[in-house]
């Protein structure tokens, strides 16, 4: 009889817990045309970011009434970059379109969120201020870009209908800048999936490493330079996994980049200092 109260108690909790869950859906749409200078490539990857970043800040009005977010008192500019690395941000549907003026396409995206289990992952996010500030500079990063592509959207309208051969070649530059900048925005996809791998250990004496799979990191990261070359946070990043595989002087060799490309990259020097103490060279960590 007791066993069969605990059975009735178990699954009435189970059910409670379940029907008090809810599944909040956030939507955004962006419509990007395709003129100019831009090819279709690189409008889509503009289009594709823009939607991702815009139904992630919608989200973020959610996560700000959460009770864990009000108490950390989490900035207003940290919130997309908590959003980022708590929920997933999906393309759910992609429709080009051609009317008298212009043609291109409508990218659609959303975000679920569990409401169930969200709390905590927040929680752990903020325990873990390192990650939060590596989201927040990866979200600077693509802001800045999509902010670039803005720019060249309107200097590539002046010069739509501009027949003169100086003007030519000014098209041609602007084409290049908005190829340069949709590499940079996938950079940036590219060292996102990387922080996704990221756990959350101190380098220490018993270092037992920073991404849950340092491999597919530095698969991640080797993508995002390619692409990149000039960005710092994916060669700071890359370097960890190095040290994660013991492989210590290719290590230094990032954070030398890392270090050259942001001088005030505090980690890089840190880390960098971390990997001379592996190698037992006291003098130069001590640097």
């Amino acid at each position: 009889m007791l066993r069969k109260v605990c059975l009735l108690l178990l699954a009435f909790i189970l059910i409670t817990g379940i029907s008090n869950a809810e599944i909040k859906t956030y939507t955004h749409t962006v419509k990007q045309s395709f003129a100019g200078s831009q090819s279709p490539d690189d409008a889509r990857v503009a289009a594709v970011h823009n939607a991702k970043r815009e139904v992630l800040e919608k989200a973020g009005t959610y996560l700000e009434s959460l009770t864990v977010v009000k108490n950390s008192m989490v900035e207003k500019d940290e919130i997309i970059a908590l959003a980022a690395g708590v929920l997933k941000a999906e393309i759910v549907s992609e429709k080009k379109y051609l009317d008298e003026n212009e043609f291109g396409i409508y990218v659609s995206a959303k975000v679920d969120v569990d409401t169930n289990i969200l709390e905590e992952r927040v929680k752990k996010l903020l325990q873990d201020r390192e990650l939060l500030k590596k989201y927040k500079e990866s979200q600077k990063r693509e802001k800045e870009l999509l902010a670039k592509i803005e720019q060249l959207e309107q200097e590539n309208s002046k010069l739509r209908t501009s027949p003169a051969s100086s003007d030519i070649q000014k098209k041609e530059e602007i084409k290049n800048q908005f190829r340069e900048t949709a590499r940079g925005l996938t950079a940036v996809e590219w060292n996102q999936k990387a922080l996704a791998l990221w756990k959350d250990k101190q380098y220490t004496v018993h270092y037992t490493g920073q991404y849950t799979d340092p491999n597919q990191a530095l698969d991640y990261l080797n993508r995002a330079i390619l692409l990149d070359p000039k960005y710092s946070l994916a060669y700071s990043n890359r370097g960890v996994a190095y040290v994660d595989l013991g492989k210590y002087q290719r290590a230094i060799e990032d954070f030398d980049q890392a270090i050259l490309l942001d001088p005030k990259d505090a980690e890089a020097y840190n880390n960098r200092g971390f990997a001379y103490w592996n190698l037992g060279k006291y003098q130069r960590a001590i640097e």
